[in-house]
């Protein structure tokens, strides 16, 4: 004699359900995984931009971390050696000076700039070390006032 499969609805809807939840997890991991990554990725790649006051104040916590700093340039301390193409000078504002040093080309604009802003991390012994520099430019780039 033959016998009829019947199937078990009961069975068959649980596993249904418990697939869904499955998938349902599976698909919250992922997306707490994503954003996991993108949140780590934006605070190491963060960088606090600063003048000289701030990071005086901030000094202790700032030892190694990248910054951005923009101060006023003392042109009177701008030092280049050729050989290493290491630039030396020094940010001051006021009662405050920063030494920095930066390895690589001179901007053009270096002897003629106002203010600098240095990209890079401050070191312990109270040197910046800069791996970007900007130079900011007087007025004198400025388009003339209409006659």
């Amino acid at each position: 004699m033959s016998s009829i499969a019947v199937p078990n609805v009961e069975r068959t809807a649980s596993v249904k359900t418990g697939g869904k939840w499955k998938f349902l997890i599976g698909g919250l991991l992922i997306l707490g995984a994503i954003a996991y990554v993108t949140v780590m990725s934006f605070q190491s790649n963060a960088i606090y931009y600063l003048n000289l006051k701030e990071l005086n104040a901030q000094r202790a916590s700032l030892v190694n971390q990248a910054v951005r700093i923009n101060a006023p340039l003392d042109k009177s301390s701008i030092q280049f050696d050729d050989k290493s193409l290491t630039l030396k000078f020094i940010l001051r504002d006021g009662d405050l000076a920063l030494p920095v040093v930066y390895k690589g080309v001179v901007p053009d604009t270096m002897d003629k700039g106002d203010s600098v802003v240095a990209e890079g991390k401050l070191g312990a012994d109270g040197i910046f070390q800069a791996s970007t520099i900007l130079v900011k430019c007087p007025s004198k780039y400025e388009s003339e006032p209409a006659r």
